[in-house]
């Protein structure tokens, strides 16, 4: 059986080797720490998502609040519908009553 690119003798070489350097009372020690620092490692990779996902869902919700704001001063640029008959009504009864009163006002002069 083979565990990566090591097989079972191999291993079992290697911590023999590391038991004969350290002895037996430092192993628990050094295990304790590789743990520690295995689980610190663990937590500042799962912080570092989280602040990344943060920053994409900030400027995210910063996007969407500019679109948003976009949207909202193109609709006030535009008249509405109504607005917009109104304007072309009053323009239209304007005309006619310039006209009409420019016409009372040839027919009042005397030629």
């Amino acid at each position: 059986m083979r565990i990566g690119p090591l097989g079972i003798w191999e291993i079992i070489i290697i911590l023999v080797v590391v038991l004969l350097i350290f002895g037996p009372s430092r192993l628990p020690e050094m295990a304790k720490g590789i743990g520690q620092s295995v689980r610190e490692f663990r937590k500042g990779i799962r912080d570092m998502k989280d602040d990344i996902s943060a920053e994409v869902n900030r400027s995210d919700d910063d996007s969407t609040t500019k679109s948003q704001n976009q949207q909202a001063s193109i609709s006030t640029d535009k008249p509405e519908s109504g607005e917009a008959t109104k304007t072309s009504a009053q323009k239209s009864s304007a005309q006619k009553s310039s006209a009409q009163n420019a016409s009372a006002q040839s027919s009042n002069t005397p030629s």
